[in-house]
This record gives structure tokens, C-alpha cells and sequence, in this order.
């Protein structure tokens, strides 16, 4: 068998640009700030990722009067971040790198480490 690469490849490659509708599977590699759509038509929602490198990752996510922050260490290590109109959530911890799942009224925004200091970032809106 072919051996695996260390990331997956994303389906929007590098391109910041395709998460401007707020649906994208893209890999980034350095900081970044990515604006789109805010639940429930609330204006847009930016998205700044502020660190990556090799199995580190670290955001901010403003919307209107919300801001939530996410950040991981370690291998296969990532944070999700729900983000409501009235408010958001986060938990951080191992994920499996894979799209995740819409929810109703969030905008879900996912971010997974890399070994070779390349983050995935999914952005999953309703």
C-alpha cells in the first residue's frame, strides 16, 4: 500500500477564498483571516487564525458582540467551535479530521493539527 500522507488533502486546497460562503475544507499554514457569512443573517463572521506550526493551532472567531477563542497542541489535537446567533461554544481535545456535521442555526468551524504544521480548517454552515 501507498504510505499516508501526514494531512489530508482538503477539498478547497489552500484557497482562503472558498470560505467566503461559509462552506470550506481548506489547509492553512499560516496565519489567516477568513470572513463569512454569521448565522441567522446576523452579518459576517471572521474567523483569525492567529498561530500554526507543527501540531499547534490557534483562532479567534468574532461575530457581532460574540467572540470565541480555540487553540490546540499535539497530534490529532483540534478545537470546534459553534457559532450562534446569541452566543457560541467551544470544546477542544482529539478529533477526527473529517468534515463535520451542520447544525441547525450554527455556523460549526473546526480546527485539527497537523505534524507537518499544515491546520485543517472546515467551516460548515446550515
Amino acid at each position: 500500500p501507498a504510505p499516508q500522507p501526514s494531512s489530508p488533502s482538503p477539498a478547497d486546497g489552500t484557497d482562503v477564498g472558498a470560505c467566503t460562503d461559509g462552506n470550506c475544507e481548506i489547509a492553512v499554514t499560516e496565519p489567516v483571516t477568513i470572513r463569512f457569512p454569521a448565522p441567522d443573517d446576523a452579518g459576517r463572521a471572521t474567523l483569525s487564525v492567529t498561530k500554526v506550526g507543527p501540531n499547534g493551532i490557534e483562532y479567534e472567531v468574532k461575530s457581532g458582540n460574540n467572540r470565541a477563542t480555540g487553540g490546540a497542541e499535539g497530534p490529532g489535537q483540534g478545537c470546534l467551535t459553534y457559532l450562534r446567533d446569541r452566543g457560541s461554544g467551544n470544546s477542544c481535545g482529539a478529533l477526527d479530521p473529517t468534515r463535520p456535521t451542520p447544525r441547525p442555526g450554527a455556523v460549526v468551524i473546526q480546527a485539527t493539527t497537523g505534524t507537518d504544521g499544515t491546520a485543517l480548517l472546515h467551516i460548515v454552515s446550515p
